[in-house]
């Protein structure tokens, strides 16, 4: 992907969140996310908003760590939400800009969508506003897979088929495969599936051990609805 379609993919992602989070009633802005239980609504768009404050300074000591994004948290928890918003649309627009300028090449900051777009999804479901654009969950798939660094726990190669084209975990010769949606997969691959809703794809009968064995799909222990 190149820098341009990667600013815009997280502008695009940038305009929704806030026009969303402008609607939102004071019960919305203090629900508890369920993929991020710690944060409330207010504090995931905190964390957004500091996220590209921190990016644009070079703040990245310990990005993306806890600490790193509790910082952002704790740092707006008593501001109202327009104040965070009117910050996120100074900060964000040059993040950007220095996408686009080529001058960085901080994975992380290059490709802001991927974050943004994963919170994005994670403020639907807690809402209950339905999906994000399959455009950006696609786009930060195909930042993260295939994934070839290996696993002590995985036994194997794994291919993921969905509808949208096969992903692969691991690398050399897949050693099993499975069937899942392309947006179960994306949730997934960034720990927002339980072991119940992966053990739900469609496994054959002699890979299902993969499920439980998968590291690169971090498992919350909770079933996710979004």
């Amino acid at each position: 992907m190149d820098a341009t379609e990667s600013a815009d993919l997280y502008a695009a992602t940038r305009a929704r969140v806030t026009k969303a989070a402008q609607a939102l009633t004071a019960d919305q802005l203090t629900t508890r996310v369920p993929a991020c239980p710690d944060w409330t609504v207010h504090n995931l768009i905190s964390h957004l908003a500091g996220v590209a404050g921190d990016f644009v300074t070079g703040n990245l000591d310990g990005a993306p760590r806890p600490p790193w994004t509790a910082v952002q948290v704790n740092a707006r928890q008593d501001l109202p939400v327009d104040a965070i918003l009117e910050e996120w649309a100074e900060t964000g627009p040059t993040l950007e800009k220095l996408i686009r300028s080529g001058s960085t090449t901080h994975p992380l900051v290059c490709h802001p969508y991927v974050d943004a777009g994963t919170h994005e999804a994670d403020l639907r479901g807690a809402i209950g506003t339905g999906r994000p654009p399959r455009e950006i969950w696609l786009a930060a798939l195909d930042w993260m897979l295939p994934d070839p660094r290996p696993s002590d726990e995985a036994p194997g190669t794994l291919s993921i088929i969905t509808p949208d084209g096969t992903y692969q975990l691991g690398s050399g010769e897949p050693s099993a495969e499975v069937h899942t949606e392309t947006y179960e997969l994306f949730r997934a691959i960034f720990g927002r599936r339980s072991p119940s809703q992966i053990e739900s794809w469609q496994w054959p009968a002699d890979a299902r051990s993969w499920s439980a064995a998968v590291s690169r799909l971090p498992q919350r222990p909770d079933h996710q609805h979004d």
